[in-house]
């Protein structure tokens, strides 16, 4: 597998996704990410488009969406290359 480079910001915002959807078991809303990391929601969105672009995360529409981590991102944050960075 590639390395995947990600800014610290987004390995953050990523490890707090994974947290959280393993806390509660459904999509996490960005608000909620937001307030874990101290930083402004819209920040969340547009660093999650970016997750999303490199298949780390994916939204779910509904009311009650949010973003989920992918097995990709699971395996992103585990790989020998990210805990060299």
């Amino acid at each position: 597998m590639s390395s995947i480079e990600l800014t610290p910001s987004q390995k953050t915002i990523l490890q707090e996704l994974i947290n959280l959807f393993r806390e509660s078991e459904s999509a996490v809303k960005g608000e909620d990410i937001a307030e874990k990391v101290d930083r402004n929601p819209g920040t969340i969105r547009n660093q999650m488009q970016s997750l999303k672009a490199l298949q780390l995360g994916e939204g779910v529409p509904a009311p009650t969406g949010g973003y989920k981590p992918t097995d990709t991102a699971y395996d992103a944050l585990t790989s020998p290359e990210m805990d060299q960075q």
